[in-house]
């Protein structure tokens, strides 16, 4: 772990992210940097914490500040616009995964490059099909 990483996790912890979140952002990013690294994606992806959109806010959602769910694509040269809604509609074609994103408080899926600046948001209650009730 780098100094970076090091202040990241602990700045993390003391605004009050849980341990199961960051547990679930560091796997994914072990994931996606094993994936790109073995040739698996030609695209490295990384996750992290964000700023949510208050109007996407549901029950669960944090405090706004921490409400975002970001994929980042890191070697964005080149993205298609294309790509970054293949991995949008990756992520939010998964029912259970988006409900235990919810669950941890997550209100907003945002997918974009690092660099590009093109970026898409999601409101997550708009994707968990949950038989007419709503999460307002």
């Amino acid at each position: 772990m780098n100094i970076v990483d090091f202040f990241k996790n602990l700045l993390n912890s003391l605004v009050g992210t849980s341990l199961e979140r960051m547990k679930l952002i560091n796997t994914m990013n072990q994931n996606f940097k094993d994936s790109y690294c073995c040739g698996e994606l030609d695209r490295f992806c990384k996750v992290s914490v964000t700023i949510g959109d208050v109007n996407y806010a549901h029950e669960m959602s944090a405090f706004f500040l921490r409400s975002g769910f970001r994929i980042s694509i890191e070697n964005d040269n080149n993205l298609k616009d294309s790509e970054i809604r293949e991995i949008s509609q990756y992520i939010l074609s998964n029912k259970p995964f988006i409900r235990q994103l919810m669950t941890l408080g997550f209100d907003t899926l945002l997918v974009g490059g690092k660099h590009s600046k093109k970026e898409t948001q999601y409101s997550l209650k708009s994707y968990t099909q949950l038989g007419g009730f709503s999460l307002e």
